[in-house]
């Protein structure tokens, strides 16, 4: 890892002597943030830390720090450190792999930062507290133009980036198999997600995202984050969306289990599987996102006429939109240090913005694929009132097998996902490259 991190601290330099040339400033202040009280409260919500600020410094505990960059002189850590008894404090990481990149600066209290920025006025700041930057005298508060470069940069990862995603795949996989097995054992949502968080090693403070423990119709929810208590209800599927984070990088992965290994549902998990595998293995440089999406609706399609849930054609439950009812979301998004990563619709350091076609509008990524972008491929197929209703008077109703997907609606949906990096050479699955390791 200290390896990697000489090369991409490097590189960010590079980026930043650029970016600060192009904007005629000295210097950029990036801010960590800290800990907000809850509204009317004593009590913090979860500290979280500003992803550019991480981005040169992988350590997502450093909560009030400040750092320092012109992109030529080593950058400054202003590591806040103070003395107190009421709550604890991160460990100050100057052993790390990445300690040596950095200038060390403590600090004692927040204040003793001011002394420290002699020329705001000729220096950005990016960080979410506005009204602390002002305080300082930054003029240059968060300027578009330099976060469009971030971005931009933040979107084609470096062989840190993508070994710090790779790292977080280890335990993601070891807390996922540890779900199934609680599963299969009988547990509740609740302690499923225990045994998950327990075999991470995470508390529901530091996960990447909120986790997703959905059994039977639960799945239908796409972003399910209730956990029922409930031991006694009949077992059909199990969906697991849960990751980790290694230096601050989030690895994002989905399963889905049938509780019948013999039923028509294990069969079409079993086929989105193959449908996702299938989609990675076409990936290429220079292919447009949109398309590989357009490719998993067909697909679809073609489930839907084969399993008799549609009495059409393929061609047609694709041409009608038949499809997205089934599978609403997109293909994935880009992954990184958030979750949907940043970058996903700007085509260029501009900040270009492309948005997602009418008829796809929850797409995450509109993008030309690129060599080093890590994404995830997501394929999903649900049963969703919702969205099932909106055809039941439609002049396509007839055609509908709704007894067949009343059945189903118990089984709630699937989603299959792994994440990936594109290699001139095509697509390198890090979460089945991970998987022959457990």
């Amino acid at each position: 890892m200290k390896t990697l991190f000489s090369e991409h601290i490097s590189r960010l330099q590079h980026v930043v002597q650029g970016l600060l040339e192009k904007s005629f400033l000295d210097g950029l202040w990036i801010y960590s943030g800290k800990a907000k009280n809850w509204f009317l409260d004593d009590q913090t919500a979860p500290f979280k830390i500003n992803p550019y600020f991480n981005y040169f410094f992988p350590y997502p505990q450093a909560e009030n720090c400040w750092l320092c960059l012109d992109g030529k002189n080593k950058p400054k850590i202003y590591f806040y450190c103070p003395e107190d008894y009421w709550v604890s404090t991160p460990t100050v990481p100057t052993e790390a792999f990445f300690a040596e990149e950095f200038e060390w600066i403590l600090l004692k209290s927040e204040n003793e930062i001011a002394k420290f920025i002699p020329n705001p006025t000729a220096c950005a700041f990016i960080g979410e507290d506005v009204g602390l930057a002002n305080s300082l005298g930054f003029s240059q508060i968060n300027p578009q133009k330099i976060l469009n470069i971030l971005n931009f940069e933040r979107s084609i990862k470096t062989e840190f980036e993508i070994e710090s995603i790779y790292q977080a795949q280890f335990s993601a996989l070891k807390g996922h198999q540890a779900a199934k097995e609680a599963f299969f054992a009988g547990k509740s949502e609740f302690e499923i997600n225990l045994e998950y968080l327990k075999t991470t090693k995470q508390s529901e403070l530091n996960v990447p995202y909120g986790n997703i423990m959905a059994i039977n119709y639960h799945s239908a929810v796409l972003h399910y984050t209730a956990l029922d208590f409930d031991t006694n209800t009949k077992r059909y599927s199990f969906l697991i969306d849960a990751g980790t984070t290694v230096n601050g990088y989030a690895s994002d992965l989905t399963r889905t289990y049938a509780f019948d290994s013999s039923s028509e549902f294990a069969e079409l998990v079993a086929k989105m599987d193959k449908f996702k595998l299938d989609i990675i293995a076409e990936l290429s440089i220079g292919i447009n996102y949109l398309h590989y999406h357009t490719r998993m609706q067909q697909m679809i399609s073609q489930l839907l006429a084969e399993h008799q849930f549609i009495h059409l054609s393929a061609q047609q439950i694709f041409e009608e939109g038949i499809s997205r009812t089934f599978f609403p979301h997109g293909l994935g998004h880009l992954l990184g240090i958030q979750v949907h990563d940043v970058g996903g619709f700007q085509q260029n350091l501009r900040g270009s913005h492309k948005a997602p076609p009418e008829a796809y509008p929850s797409l995450r990524c509109t993008r030309d694929l690129q060599e080093n972008m890590v994404l995830t491929i997501e394929p999903g197929f649900y049963f969703i009132d919702m969205l099932l209703n909106s055809w039941k008077n439609s002049r396509y109703s007839s055609a509908f097998n709704w007894q067949k997907i009343e059945d189903f609606k118990r089984f709630g949906g699937i989603r299959t996902e792994d994440n990936i990096v594109i290699r001139a050479s095509g697509a390198e699955n890090l979460t089945a490259k991970a998987e022959l390791k457990v």
